[in-house]
């Protein structure tokens, strides 16, 4: 809500800011305490984006064409999360504190030295009425298809969460695999979830079928929670993939919503946005550990079949969005 009120460029200059400190401040921590105030505060710059990344982009893009760029952007973000992984361990933990320090650094000169002279395509997303804090909340609040997106996107990562975290210890527990080798297995659902976000949003957008087309990613990643780990051979990583493959491509096209929906667009993407991304992570904490877990009570099988029974009401969602969204482009 900050970003409609005051423009997302200060504001997330002191996002940037906060990360900065706090990637240091975890390079020097010397008690547990600090540690943790570190990790909250390299945390607002990934939330303020994440809110808001929607609204930053349509001042350059088409609304029609912010889900192939957020999911151009979603690919890249990925890729690096997979490097940092790759990389900490042959640095070890001190370099790779110091490497992240030092990277969040050059962040935030780069936001403060390009972004005041990197002026907006579309300047007619700046010339909307500016609400107070309270109107904007309000506005938002009231918006049916606002709470249908977040109902969406809340069990899309319900669904993706628990597969991630849990697929490795399936295979190990009830399929024999090492753990080296359920790690690789584990790691092709992130291979299919680069390939969704890159690839699905153009196919909706080509296509105008971009409510049809989630709502078939919902059905092939309720099939894939389901069946995927029990698969043999090859099958497993072929659907590993695809399920993989399901999430990235709803979480791509349904972050970059908020500013398509009917009586949001760019004025109240970023308080949209920001209830939407606060849905998106209870669903995440909520839903495979403090729903399906204790429902399982242990047996895999069960947990599985849960996070696909998540994806019906992820379909449900995508099926009371507006019609409008479905354009050809």
């Amino acid at each position: 809500m900050m970003v409609d009120r005051f423009g997302y460029k200060p504001i997330l200059a002191v996002a940037i800011g906060l990360t900065a400190i706090g990637a240091w401040m975890r390079f020097r921590s010397v008690s547990y305490g600090m540690l943790f105030a570190a990790m909250v505060m390299m945390g607002f710059s990934a939330a303020f984006i994440s809110a808001n990344g929607a609204k930053i982009l349509s001042n350059f893009f088409h609304p029609d064409r912010i889900g192939v760029v957020m999911g151009i952007v979603l690919t890249i973000t990925t890729t690096g999360m997979v490097l940092s992984m790759v990389t900490t361990t042959p640095l070890g933990m001190n370099r790779a504190f110091l490497l992240a320090g030092c990277l969040a650094t050059l962040v935030l000169i780069l936001w403060l030295v390009v972004m005041p002279n990197l002026k907006p395509v579309r300047k007619e997303n700046e010339e909307g009425e500016k609400l107070t804090l309270g109107q904007s909340v309000l506005a938002v609040l009231k918006n049916r298809y606002v709470w249908n997106t977040g109902l969406v996107i809340f069990f899309i990562n319900a669904c993706m969460t628990g597969m991630g975290s849990s697929i490795p210890t399936a295979l190990v527990s009830n399929r024999g695999f090492t753990e080296s080798a359920a790690g690789v297995a584990g790691a092709f659902l992130m291979v299919g979830n680069l390939l969704g976000s890159l690839i699905t949003p153009t196919i909706s957008l080509k296509t105008g079928k971009f409510r049809l087309v989630l709502i078939l990613c919902g059905a092939v990643a309720a099939l894939g929670c389901c069946f995927a780990w029990r698969l043999p051979g090859v099958l497993l990583y072929i659907g590993l993939v695809l399920t993989g493959y399901c999430f990235g491509s709803g979480m791509a096209q349904t972050l970059s919503l908020s500013v398509r929906l009917p009586g949001v667009g760019p004025v109240l993407a970023g308080t949209a946005g920001g209830l939407i991304s606060t849905l998106d992570l209870l669903g995440a904490v909520l839903m495979p550990a403090h729903v399906a877990a204790p429902i399982a009570g242990g047996y895999n099988g069960v947990y599985f079949l849960i996070l696909g029974i998540f994806a019906i009401p992820w379909m449900i969602g995508v099926a009371t969005l507006p019609k409008s969204l479905d354009i050809k482009g």
